[in-house]
């Protein structure tokens, strides 16, 4: 149940909170991870509103405020991937990544692979442009994109 005297108003990227003073945390995949009001658990089983002036992106790291002046990390969620790697020239990744943009996948860029979510359709047509495709379960933590959106980088909307 959630206790309406619990609510998190203020959202703190990683590395600009103060991560030792964590009250505890609260683990969410990547759909949960960009709200503005919600009832939620933390990872205790304690209720909390999020109650923030605008929907945000929260990245594994970040630290939501809570009116009480205590503090809860997010940490995302392992979820069911596939992670994506192209043999070959560099021209078969490009492609890759560009059918995959055409069709505005959220994807996850990992060293010299690209993580998205499973799908059976997209992995057939990856193997058919050449991909290797392996399942794996991960944190996804995409792209922010060009308009913003979803972002593990410096410019994603928190307070500083």
């Amino acid at each position: 149940m959630t206790d309406p005297a619990r609510r998190a108003t203020r959202v703190h990227a990683r590395g600009h909170w103060p991560a030792e003073q964590a009250d505890g945390t609260v683990t969410l995949a990547f759909d949960d991870r960009f709200r503005r009001r919600m009832a939620m658990t933390d990872d205790a089983g304690g209720g909390f509103l999020l109650d923030l002036p605008r929907a945000v992106a929260l990245d594994d790291g970040d630290g939501l405020e809570l009116t009480d002046g205590s503090f809860l990390r997010v940490v995302a969620a392992p979820e069911e991937l596939m992670e994506v790697r192209v043999p070959g020239p560099v021209e078969a990744f490009a492609r890759v990544a560009w059918h995959l943009g055409n069709r505005h996948l959220p994807v996850q860029i990992v060293g010299d692979s690209i993580r998205l979510r499973r799908d059976h359709v997209i992995e057939d047509m990856l193997k058919g442009l050449g991909a290797e495709v392996r399942d794996v379960t991960a944190p996804f933590m995409p792209e922010g994109g060009a308009y913003g959106g979803h972002s593990h980088g410096g410019g994603h909307g928190h307070s500083h």
